[in-house]
């Protein structure tokens, strides 16, 4: 039997897959028919794995940890690529669900307002009405509106114009002369910090749901903080059973993954915006997604006993004591977060 060459690397290919690089011996030089057909049997076999992977993690908690811990990985998806997926499409929905339509804010149309000659913009300071104490006079007013909008970036100023400019902004232009007040009676407050206050009060003003949506866009960067932070608490309170690190890993990111596919079906689930307008059906999908909840429970309780395969008492004090703790991680991961939105303010 002659020898055959990986045309990708250069190695000896005995079998059907190249022991050095990996690649197959499917050869797309060939009709339109035979890569059709290739690629077709290609991403069967992947949805095999996948619609394999979710069976087991719904039928069997816990199993698909336990096969990839045995080193059983070739039937099941790639618990990262598993996360990734379940994640996007949790936070996807989140962000096209919540908040609803009713309570979301409505940002200030541009458009709708009152247009400003830009000749009287340029004829001096833009003055506006700030409750300012009797003994300010009207030099150290307008000092301190140059001041705030001095501070601002990009298109924040055309939107503080915009809103200074029309009279049904000016019910909602509170937080803007408190901080312009603010700014000419202390100085001193350094740079950095003005500029923070300054953009972030013009944006949360002028459209206060697109303040939110960046906030729920950039939500999955808690789970950077999340994850190996339940991943920790595993090992501390499951560390004896000779499991490494990457196992208790593993094990979060398909607890998580199955989370997230359940919380995804409880946003496609109808619901009213207010308790006092609840209709019956209303009220059954409440219960439905409860007791969805419930059995989501239930299911990572059944995880962790097939995983670390310990008693029902003591995985189930660990199991309260890991949600207590998990909820302490909250905090640094919504900080986290914060600091991520608020560094395009500076």
């Amino acid at each position: 039997m002659s020898e055959v060459i990986c045309p990708n690397c250069g190695a000896v290919r005995p079998n059907a897959f190249c022991g050095h690089c990996g690649q197959n011996s499917r050869d797309y030089n060939a009709s339109l028919w035979t890569v059709l057909r290739d690629a077709i049997g290609e991403m069967f076999e992947l949805d095999g794995r996948v619609v394999r992977s979710l069976k087991t993690i719904v039928r069997r908690p816990g199993q698909l940890s336990l096969a990839f811990a045995e080193n059983q990985r070739a039937s099941f998806v790639n618990p990262f690529r598993l996360f990734m997926f379940t994640t996007i499409l949790w936070f996807f929905l989140f962000g096209i669900t919540f908040p609803t339509p009713n309570n979301r804010p409505v940002a200030i149309d541009s458009s709708d307002l009152v247009a400003q000659d830009e000749s009287q913009r340029q004829r001096g300071p833009i003055r506006f009405n700030v409750d300012f104490t009797p003994e300010q006079n009207e030099s150290e007013i307008n000092v301190g509106l140059e001041t705030f909008r001095s501070r601002l970036e990009g298109d924040r100023v055309r939107k503080l114009d915009d809103m200074l400019a029309s009279d049904r902004s000016a019910r909602r232009l509170g937080p803007v002369k408190a901080i312009a007040r603010l700014f000419d009676e202390h100085p001193e407050l350094p740079l950095w910090l003005q500029r923070l206050m300054a953009n972030l009060v013009v944006n949360a003003v002028y459209s206060p749901q697109q303040l939110i949506g960046e906030f729920i866009d950039n939500l999955p960067l808690m789970m950077v903080v999340l994850l190996p932070w339940y991943a920790i608490l595993l090992m501390l309170l499951f560390g004896r059973g000779g499991r490494r690190f990457v196992h208790h890993l593993v094990f979060a990111i398909h607890v998580h993954s199955f989370s997230f596919i359940v919380l995804s079906i409880g946003l496609l689930t109808p619901g009213s915006a207010s308790p006092i307008d609840e209709s019956g059906w209303d009220k059954a999908w409440d219960l439905f997604d409860q007791v969805v909840f419930l059995l989501l429970m239930i299911h990572t309780y059944l995880a962790f006993r097939r995983f670390y395969g310990q008693g029902h008492m003591r995985t189930l004090v660990k199991y309260f004591s890991l949600g207590f703790f998990y909820v302490l991680g909250l905090f640094p991961a919504f900080s986290f977060v914060l600091l991520i939105l608020l560094a395009d303010y500076l």
